[in-house]
């Protein structure tokens, strides 16, 4: 399913449909990935955080470009395969997402043993954010399976459908991405009757793990604009077929074609977050 800026149930409430209005689902989950796809390729950048490892040059003792935005700089590896401390890095632009990093001269330069390409090794999570240190939301419930295992792909919760704290609709849904611990978790499918959770483990570059009974569950919240720019794409594919969208078989689900260009309210919205691009 992948990365989705806004739920499922959102789509519904926002389309105007009730709980019980259930059989476009399927084209609607397409057509959320396809929005989501859609403003990133608009703005340049990810709305959702991933870890990963990525790999730099060597082109100035000092300074290292980035080529994706940074949240969270983990650890740093130098060209001679040595760990850098952290306390020895800045992360710039400071207390935003990072698009570069710069040694303290006095403690650290970045080095290469042999060929400078790819010689540096940045494990960070990535992806882009205006408020991350806010970004998850306490769900008020925990895993209740004892334990979670690593395996599992059902995740049992106490409360699945109890209200969200200053939010609308219920705890969890269609389209939402979890954290537990240091593991990522999409959400599936949320079965009400039996409080559990159908989950996609591992996510965005994260590893399974086994998690105790009461640990807590954290809701990852995209951007509000950007989940508002995701529900208004999704409402102009789904009630305007005419506006260059068509629904051609493909697989069990289908594929949804959009069309290239975003509507102009939406590329208003998504203005200030498009990427700078250097030639």
């Amino acid at each position: 399913m992948g990365n989705l800026y806004a739920t499922l149930d959102e789509v519904r409430r926002y389309l105007g449909l009730d709980a019980g209005q259930t059989a476009a689902d399927d084209l609607l989950l397409m057509m959320l990935g396809a929005a989501s796809r859609l403003i990133e390729g608009y703005a340049g950048r990810r709305f959702y955080p991933q870890r990963a490892i990525r790999r730099y040059p060597v082109s100035d003792q000092h300074r290292l470009l980035l080529d994706d935005d940074l949240l969270t700089l983990h650890s740093l590896t130098n060209g001679d395969g040595q760990p850098v401390s952290l306390d020895a890095v800045h992360l710039c632009p400071g207390g935003l997402v990072a698009s570069s990093l710069i040694l303290d001269r006095t403690r650290a330069i970045f080095v290469h043993s042999g060929d400078p390409v790819h010689a540096i090794s940045v494990e960070g999570t990535w992806g882009f954010h205006p408020a991350w240190a806010s970004a998850w939301q306490d769900s008020g419930d925990s895993v209740q399976d004892d334990p979670l295992s690593a395996a599992a792909t059902t995740l049992t919760v106490s409360d699945a459908d109890a209200p969200l704290s200053g939010g609308v609709g219920g705890r969890f849904a269609v389209g939402q991405l979890l954290r537990i611990g240091e593991e990522y978790l999409h959400v599936l499918a949320v079965d009400t009757g039996t409080n559990t959770l159908t989950v996609e483990r591992a996510a965005n570059g994260t590893a399974a793990l086994n998690h105790a009974r009461g640990a807590a569950i954290a809701i990852y919240r995209p951007p509000e604009d950007v989940r508002q720019a995701c529900l208004r794409v999704v409402h102009w594919l789904y009630r305007q077929p005419d506006a260059g969208f068509v629904l051609r078989s493909a697989g069990l689900r289908g594929e949804v074609v959009v069309p290239p260009a975003l509507p102009d309210d939406v590329q208003q919205i998504l203005a200030p977050y498009v990427r700078l691009r250097v030639a």
